[in-house]
């Protein structure tokens, strides 16, 4: 079929199919029964860290206004992490589950073909389906802003930007695509609505009176300055987060990504070829526009050492919901390939099974069961030395760089019980004796500048436990986690 032939925005129904909640609901029934089994918490570091402010938010009021905890979310988290981290996963299916379906209400008013796949493209995506299992950030975002580009398409763009207003609250990115969404606005002259994209930041700002007595304190007590000391070392590639799409949501979705950002393209360049002109600038800006301007912000952050950028993808997570709709592109574009309805079909059934099928395929972006759904090393010995510490020293003041020792112990990282490192370096040494030092081999080395020698050459400190393992259980190699812990003498 010729190039010529293609129609960017295609004939379709904006009338809902049941089949495709049927679907939704019972794909958040396999989340939430991964979530009751699963050993994995993502990661080990941020993922806990966030969960940790939840869980201590209301002995600790101030960490419902934290920056760096980011306040939408520990407000969402704070009641389901009463019940642990099983309550802040089974909150974040939810937030999955409605992530999608409104990926799904968006591709119909697209006028998309086969919106429900939508749905198997957010699930299918393996770091957004691992982040169900984890107290991370991206699931809040990524609803969210997904929500205001549904709302905006049903023709409640005010809606949408009140809504929007608070992404800032989720991810720090929000306050970019705070500035997509009002372009989109003021294209469409769509006047009345710009001023509901300040509704968050003014709710916020009210609240910071009452606690920091300062109404801007979302830039004044930022957690993210534009240099930060600590990661001078962290500098990456320009490819780094444009290849990471792959990991986020796998090969075929990445190449079928692709296929659908070229098809937006060229009828970007062949204005007379589009139909329904307002449903592609929608798609153009609040989509297309969305995942350009987050790709480029965290490339540039990444290239110079900005905000203290570690590199890190996963924050792509929090564009799966639109990046589904442009895979769904993709998978249209292919179908174009078939000569008849019933060859479209037979190319959309192989491109689902192909996308289903690459999470199990044994790759490093594909599930592999004990990386992702076991209890990773640092936890285990964590666990292990919060059991010896619990006989030995019950009651102790600790300190600790890992997030996850307030878990294994377990204590209030907020409490009287925590020391901060700093203590180590006090000449008056405040410490009490029989206070604990819990040592790793990153976050102690890495973010607290304290090798495992300078703690053995201390003479006021006693090694007490000493462990390791294998970060990778599977394949012994010298990457290993070391835990030690050290008893004031």
């Amino acid at each position: 079929m010729p190039l010529s032939s293609l129609r960017l925005v295609p004939f379709g129904t904006a009338t809902p199919d049941r089949r495709a909640y049927w679907l939704l609901l019972l794909l958040f029934l396999l989340s939430l029964a991964t979530a009751l089994c699963t050993q994995g918490t993502y990661d080990s570091g941020d993922s806990i860290h966030h969960y940790l402010f939840a869980r201590y938010a209301f002995q600790h009021p101030g960490n419902f206004l934290e920056s760096w905890s980011k306040p939408l979310v520990v407000e969402l988290m704070a009641g389901p992490a009463q019940l642990g981290l099983r309550g802040v996963m089974v909150l974040q299916c939810v937030l999955v589950a409605v992530a999608s379906g409104l990926a799904y209400d968006a591709a119909r008013h697209l006028r998309l073909p086969w919106p429900w796949l939508v749905v198997v493209f957010c699930y299918a995506s393996p770091d957004y389906f691992l982040m169900q299992f984890s107290g991370l950030t991206e699931p809040t975002f990524s609803v969210v802003l997904v929500a205001a580009v549904a709302l905006a398409l049903r023709g409640r763009a005010a809606w949408g930007a009140a809504v929007l207003s608070f992404l800032p609250f989720a991810r720090s990115e929000g306050f970019l695509l705070l500035g997509v969404y009002g372009v989109y606005l003021l294209l469409t002259r769509n006047w009345k609505a710009v001023p509901w994209l300040g509704l968050g930041f003014v709710v916020y700002g009210v609240a910071g009176l009452f606690v920091y007595q300062d109404f801007l304190w979302v830039f004044t007590r930022n957690a993210y300055p534009v240099q930060n000391p600590d990661y001078l070392f962290t500098k990456g590639h320009i490819t780094h987060f444009v290849l990471g799409l792959a990991d986020t949501i796998g090969w075929v979705q990445f190449g079928l990504f692709w296929l659908g950002g070229g098809g937006m393209v060229w009828a970007w360049l062949q204005p007379n070829r589009r139909l329904r002109p307002p449903l592609f600038t929608a798609e153009l800006l609040l989509v297309y526009g969305c995942v350009v301007v987050f790709l480029a912000a965290h490339t540039v952050f990444w290239m110079f050492n900005l905000f203290g950028s570690l590199g890190l993808v996963r924050v792509l997570c929090s564009l799966v919901p639109l990046l589904s709709l442009i895979v769904l592109r993709g998978v249209w574009v292919c179908s174009l390939l078939g000569a008849s309805g019933r060859a479209q079909a037979y190319i959309r059934v192989g491109l689902l099974v192909a996308v289903i099928g690459f999470l199990f395929c044994g790759s490093r972006v594909a599930f592999r069961w004990e990386r992702d759904f076991g209890r990773a090393s640092d936890q285990l010995l964590l666990d292990a030395a919060g059991r010896w510490a619990a006989r030995q020293h019950a009651g102790s003041q600790v300190v600790f760089w890992h997030p996850y020792v307030a878990v294994a112990a377990p204590l209030d990282p907020f409490g009287p019980r925590r020391s901060p490192p700093e203590a180590l370096q006090a000449q008056d040494w405040p410490l009490p004796a029989g206070s604990l030092v819990v040592w790793d081999e990153w976050y102690a080395v890495v973010e607290g500048n304290t090798p495992l020698a300078t703690l053995r050459n201390n003479p006021q400190l006693r090694l007490r436990w000493y462990a390791a393992m294998p970060r990778n259980r599977r394949k012994v190699l010298n990457d290993s986690v070391k835990i030690a812990v050290f008893e004031k003498i």
